[in-house]
């Protein structure tokens, strides 16, 4: 399976450079050839997804009418000649995708406001139609039907993302959560039928994919669980129209079309008084961090800070219902840093049950960043804690391989970890790895929430070098920060 898998990559990453070639020679800007790819990566996926909807319906002796059918399949505009393909796109068929008529367009239905949303965002840079036609030849290359190239799609983004990095700064800041790291996330938090699962981020929705994939797997669903697993199961924010097109199609790809993606600003809607009946019993997320927000749209938060990971962390604690279960990758400096970010994790502790931080390796989302990270695990009470900590003890687990190698090739290695952290999880187990710390020693400790192995001798000794680089890059952040927030007040 392994080596289908790889070759099947290497066949991928092979036709998505052809394609961007292809661009090239056109004379498509590097940082467009993401957003062209992409709304055709979309629609061969569609298209692929309905027929296998019309091959169940036909196996069951039912009937299904696909919502682009006769020349809007792309079976059928992709066997024009390049010239008159060119011009149908542009004309008729952005028209059936974007039309909120009903006669031009396809309806008024979730799916319909989910394909105007992406493709009045979205734009095709091939002016030449011999171009277009070429770079469409090698998306028909793909086959997102297939189990194992859905088991690379995130790598298709992952290659378009290195190029485009490689080419223009600005979309390096941008990438995606690797699929044994989500794994590990919704393992814990299980999420299950009838619940609500929300990403505040969701990127390309590898959480919310995952997530529908775990439920299917854990239970025998009734017809009338199937409906809400489709429509009022999985919910998501993303700002970046080109990420929210790549998030549906994912979605679309694990066989969700109802899933309730919105494209906004996420920082921007927040607020601190949602009604329960609106909040999410599982929230998985990897947010964007390293970001900075005006001053003046700091409003709707209860603590104020520029920095968007503690915003974020707010975000998620404010829109967890009761019982509900969080997951959170976070950079390591929200863990120990004074002025917001303690008084956030002071909030989280004493009204959230955190039972659990993950410490990963710095490099482990290379080639992106080498920003050392946690993932945080929290709980919220079926009843809201009065005058006391709804956190007693914290489990820490620090996880220095997780079986790929900390360079930016990002090889398999042996010895990963993740299983051994699951294994541990559910009972709390102590070991070389893993301890408990009490909820009296973090308050004493500022409420640092940094994994510090007591079980090492000499901490610095052993700690990787690219770690030890990035702990000291926090603090001289964390310095910057003070700095610029005093050079504000006395601005004033």
């Amino acid at each position: 399976m392994n080596k289908i898998i790889d070759n099947r990559r290497q066949e991928v990453q092979q036709i998505v450079k052809n394609a961007c070639d292809e661009l090239n020679v056109a004379g498509v800007d590097a940082r467009n050839y993401v957003e062209q790819l992409a709304w055709l990566f979309f629609l061969k996926a569609f298209d692929e997804a309905e027929s296998r909807r019309e091959e169940e319906a036909a196996f069951d002796d039912g009937c299904y009418e696909r919502r682009l059918s006769g020349e809007f399949a792309w079976p059928e505009w992709t066997k024009r000649n390049p010239d008159d393909m060119l011009e149908f796109v542009q004309g008729k068929l952005w028209t059936k995708l974007t039309s909120p008529d009903p006669k031009k367009g396809l309806g008024d239905d979730l799916l319909a406001q989910r394909f105007r949303r992406i493709f009045d965002n979205v734009r095709n840079y091939c002016r030449q139609g011999v171009t277009f036609a070429r770079v469409v030849g090698q998306v028909n290359k793909l086959h997102f039907a297939d189990d194992t190239d859905v088991h690379v799609l995130s790598e298709i983004y992952e290659d378009l993302l290195k190029r485009v990095a490689a080419d223009s700064a600005g979309y390096a800041g941008e990438f995606y959560t690797q699929r044994h790291v989500i794994r590990a996330m919704v393992h814990v938090t299980q999420p299950k039928a009838g619940e609500r699962v929300y990403d505040p981020g969701f990127g390309t929705a590898g959480f919310l994919g995952e997530a529908a994939d775990y439920i299917r797997a854990h239970g025998n669903l009734s017809g009338k669980q199937l409906d809400e697993l489709q429509k009022q199961t999985f919910y998501g924010i993303e700002l970046k129209p080109l990420t929210y097109l790549l998030g549906t199609m994912n979605m679309i790809l694990h066989g969700i079309e109802g899933a309730n993606l919105e494209l906004g600003d996420t920082l921007e809607l927040h607020s601190q008084n949602v009604s329960e009946k609106d909040k999410y019993d599982v929230i998985l997320s990897n947010p964007p961090y390293g970001g900075k927000m005006a001053q003046s749209l700091q409003t709707n938060f209860r603590v104020k800070s520029s920095a968007t990971e503690c915003l974020f962390v707010q975000h998620i604690m404010a829109n967890l219902a009761k019982s509900g279960r969080a997951a959170v990758v976070i950079p390591e400096g929200v863990l120990f840093r004074g002025g917001p970010d303690q008084k956030v994790r002071q909030e989280l502790l004493e009204r959230f049950n955190v039972h659990t931080v993950l410490s990963l390796p710095a490099g482990c989302f290379l080639p992106y960043t080498g920003v050392k990270t946690n993932i945080i695990f929290f709980d919220r009470p079926k009843t809201d804690p009065s005058g006391e900590m709804a956190t007693k003890n914290v489990w820490f687990y620090e996880l220095t391989n997780d079986g790929f190698e900390l360079k930016q090739t990002r090889k398999p290695i042996e010895g990963n970890q993740f299983p051994d952290f699951l294994d541990k999880w559910g009972e709390y187990i102590e070991g070389e790895n893993s301890w408990i710390v009490s909820i009296e020693d973090i308050a004493e400790r500022g409420y640092d929430l940094t994994a510090k192995n007591p079980n090492r001798k000499d901490d610095y000794e052993h700690r990787p070098a690219l770690e030890l680089v990035q702990s000291i890059k926090a603090k001289e952040e964390r310095i910057m920060d003070l700095l610029g927030e005093l050079e504000a007040i006395l601005e004033d």
